[in-house]
C-alpha cells in the first residue's frame, strides 16, 4: 500500500481535520511514548500518514512549503462538497476538464478535491 506521510506539530488538530472534516476513515494509529500517529484511507489505493513530531525522540524543523498539497480524485464533487464538515467553497469549473475545490488542514497544507469533467488529456 503506498502513502503519504506529513509530520505535524499540531497533531491533534490535523488527524481531526482529516478524520472529521471530509470523514477519511482511520485505517491505523498509534500512541506511543516516542511517536504517535494515524493513517487515513483516502480512497483509490492511497493512504495519508499523520505523524505527531512533537512526539519524535528528534523533532524535525518544520517547513510549510508551497510545493506540496494533497489531490484528492472523486466521482461526485458535489457529493464531495456536501460530506465536508467544514465551510468550503462552492466548486468550480476548470479550463482543463475538471471541477474542484480546496480547502486548507490546520497546517495550511492545500487539499484539493477534484471530478474530472472530461477525459481528454486526464492521464488517470
Amino acid at each position: 500500500m503506498s502513502y503519504i506521510a506529513f509530520a505535524t506539530d499540531n497533531f491533534d488538530k490535523v488527524a481531526y481535520f482529516y478524520g472529521v472534516t471530509p470523514s477519511f476513515p482511520i485505517v491505523e494509529q498509534w500512541d506511543r511514548t516516542n511517536g504517535r500517529g494515524q493513517r487515513f484511507n483516502l480512497g483509490g489505493g492511497l493512504r495519508l500518514e499523520i505523524l505527531d513530531n512533537l512526539r519524535e525522540r528528534q523533532p524535525a524543523p518544520l517547513e510549510m512549503s508551497a510545493r506540496v498539497h494533497v489531490v484528492i480524485e472523486v466521482e461526485d464533487i458535489q457529493k464531495a462538497f456536501g460530506r465536508m464538515k467544514i465551510l468550503a467553497p462552492t466548486p468550480n469549473d476548470t479550463s482543463w476538464g475538471a471541477r474542484l475545490f480546496q480547502i486548507l488542514d490546520p497546517d495550511g497544507v492545500p487539499v484539493t478535491f477534484l471530478e474530472w469533467t472530461q477525459t481528454e488529456g486526464h492521464q488517470g
